[in-house]
């Protein structure tokens, strides 16, 4: 509950405090260590969202195809978010 910053865990009942600043920005973590945050602009009526692919760069000659592999994860998430 964000708004008493009070975590329950459903499974065990145990109750602990939500210790994060205040602010307007919720994140989300895959199990594959992705991680999309959203958050409201500043200056204009639009919501930004921000996506973080993990992946691996055996070499400087691996660039492109990491880039690659994380555009497609990417368009991924913007499909699967309607957006």
């Amino acid at each position: 509950d964000y708004k008493t910053s009070i975590c329950k865990d459903v499974a065990s009942g145990t109750e602990t405090i939500i210790d994060l600043p205040k602010s307007d920005v919720l994140q989300f973590f895959t199990e594959d260590g992705t991680k999309v945050s959203v958050r409201p602009s500043g200056t204009e009526p639009k919501i930004k969202f921000y996506v973080e692919a993990p992946g691996e760069m055996g070499c400087s000659k691996c660039y492109k195809a990491a880039c690659d592999a994380a555009d497609k994860k990417v368009d991924s998430i913007a499909k699967s978010l309607g957006i």
